[in-house]
């Protein structure tokens, strides 16, 4: 295996951890926002998106002759689970969870544009295409996920 495909082996393993964490932190979210059914309707439907994306991922790294890696989805899920029960203390929780989602879809935005370039520059067009699928719903998800907030932080702020 090249130097390239070996980079882009352990980048895929942690885009592989990072969607993990997303599926578990979705799910929570939208136990979290009973309040807001529209909102946990869509955390939820993300959090479809999320499995699939996992899936997917797996699948490219089966194609290049490797697995994901126990220990980094285990590490990124353990900060995940941590992050989450940080925001469960603090009295604006609702607010805090949308901002950490609304940052934490972003860091799924950048990850998959750098694997994009990593793919296509090592001519894996499946890689490059799937990296395109999960951009395409990430930003949208992000869109309407920054609109949400402001009703969000409104809603805790009344009385």
């Amino acid at each position: 295996m090249t130097n390239g495909k070996r980079v882009l082996v352990d980048w895929l393993r942690d885009a592989h951890a990072m969607e993990r964490t997303s599926v578990d932190n979705l799910d929570r979210l939208a136990d979290r926002f009973s309040r807001h059914p529209d909102i946990a309707g869509r955390f939820r439907e993300h959090w479809r998106d999320s499995v699939g994306q996992v899936v997917a991922l797996e699948a490219c790294l089966k194609k290049l002759g490797s697995d994901t890696s126990t220990f980094r989805d285990l590490a990124s899920r353990f900060v995940g689970i941590a992050q989450a029960y940080a925001g469960a203390i603090s009295l604006d929780e609702p607010v805090k969870d949308c901002l950490a989602a609304y940052a934490s879809m972003h860091l799924e935005i950048a990850t998959y544009v750098s694997l994009r370039a990593a793919a296509e520059e090592l001519a894996e067009s499946e890689i490059v295409q799937m990296c395109d699928q999960h951009l395409e719903r990430e930003r949208a998800m992000t869109g309407w996920l920054e609109q949400q907030i402001t009703e969000v932080t409104l809603d805790f702020l009344r009385p």
